[in-house]
């Protein structure tokens, strides 16, 4: 195959690909310098100064040259394929989608780089690029690398990033959420970890749900229920399916208008039924995730003014410090009988009132999620004995904290 290794074969080659798949393909020297581009189109991706600096920095990202083709997904959601051809440096596929993301992921990407200026030309960039199945993307590497090479079989080509590396995504905390997972599992198995993902769909905290739903995923002390014994593929479309319908009622929990809910799992399904490949089911599925708790989100926002808005997040975030109308007002830099009075015209009951019913919602989630005792809970939560903490319980429950403890652990 000695004849076939030359540029100008290798560029005929990458444009007839090209026209086949739709599909970006360069070629960089060894050096990193891009010297072949074939492209569907001009675009590029705008949080990089250029085509050339794109390349630069998933190039430099390979820090472990591999003799075979490699996947790897960038912090934006883009797939790329490297494939070493010999000595004229590498092919690379892509950047392409595994799946379209969500207008909430992008706005997402826009708000964490500081990047609103770019917004047109970001939201133009993703949707240029080709939605296109990693098993697909698969067999084309493959067959570069026989052209060129030798025949290899799909577990030769290296994903060492098989979720997306995404930036917003503290691993510190994944790490957390995975400790604590293994913990509750060893005890109550997965559903006490799969309602708290849903919990935090229904508090629209999506800053906490993908950290906490990749671990929970990534979790092997307990096995995911089987809902297809022939085909693993339409087992994981099933679970994903499951999941979307207890995110759509979270969602609705959580204050987002039932229709808007159900229209949006609808479509989710009917989008997912296109989907081929595992990985494209799964990162899918944590897009969707993303999308009702960022709804509800914005939902629970705009039915109130800012100032509210404020007050109930702030209440929300030092739910374990005393908490007053004062200290409130203060951070807030208002009048205390301004706030109280506009509190109580907007949300329909005074502040104290409110914080009591924050306090017992989060007393519920420490002795569902937690191994937390009754006297740790009422310390933790500010109430001055435990006696008082069961009588306010009872007042916005009907039932004691021991009561509460002994039902059984259900769905939302």
């Amino acid at each position: 195959m000695e004849n076939r290794l030359n540029l100008k074969n290798l560029e005929y080659v990458c444009s007839l690909m090209k026209d086949i798949l739709n599909v970006s393909f360069h070629v960089l020297d060894k050096k990193g310098t891009l010297i072949i581009d074939i492209s569907p189109n001009e675009s590029f991706n705008p949080l990089y100064p250029s085509k050339q600096s794109f390349f630069r920095q998933v190039f430099r990202r390979e820090e472990k040259r591999s003799p075979g083709p490699t996947i790897r997904s960038t912090p934006f959601y883009e797939t790329v394929f490297f494939i070493p051809i010999g000595n004229l440096g590498t092919v690379i596929l892509g950047p392409v989608l595994s799946s379209r993301p969500t207008q909430v992921l992008i706005d997402e990407l826009i708000s964490s780089y500081g990047k609103k200026e770019m917004e047109e030309s970001l939201r133009k960039y993703y949707h240029s690029l080709p939605v296109i199945n990693r098993s697909k993307l698969i067999q084309v590497s493959k067959l570069f690398y026989f052209l060129y090479h030798k025949k290899i079989e799909d577990q030769d080509i290296i994903a060492p990033e098989m979720q997306m590396d995404n930036q917003l995504i503290d691993e510190k905390m994944c790490n957390k959420h995975m400790l604590e997972i293994h913990q509750n599992s060893s005890f109550h198995h997965d559903p006490i970890a799969e309602k708290k993902v849903y919990q935090y769909i229904m508090d629209g905290h999506k800053e906490k749900l993908l950290p906490y739903w990749k671990a929970f995923k990534e979790n092997t002390s307990f096995d995911f229920g089987k809902l297809s014994k022939k085909n693993e593929v339409r087992n994981q479309k099933n679970l994903s399916i499951a999941t979307i319908t207890l995110a759509t009622r979270a969602a609705i929990s959580g204050g987002l208008h039932p229709e808007i809910a159900y229209s949006l799992g609808d479509s989710f399904i009917q989008d997912l039924e296109e989907l081929q490949d595992i990985e494209d089911i799964h990162l899918f599925t944590e897009n969707i995730l993303y999308e009702f708790a960022s709804r509800v989100e914005k939902a629970k926002r705009e039915n109130h003014s800012r100032p509210i808005f404020q007050c109930k997040n702030y209440i929300y975030k030092h739910i374990y410090e005393p908490l007053s109308l004062q200290s409130i007002a203060e951070h807030l830099n208002m009048s205390p009988k301004y706030l109280s009075n506009l509190f109580k015209k907007e949300v329909g009951i005074p502040i104290s009132e409110y914080i009591q019913q924050t306090k017992i919602e989060e007393a519920k989630k420490l002795m569902t999620f937690g191994e937390h005792s009754l006297s740790d809970i009422h310390a933790l939560l500010n109430f001055t004995d435990q006696s008082y903490f069961t009588k306010v319980f009872k007042k916005y429950t009907g039932i004691t904290p021991k009561e509460f403890r002994k039902k059984p652990v259900s769905f939302l």
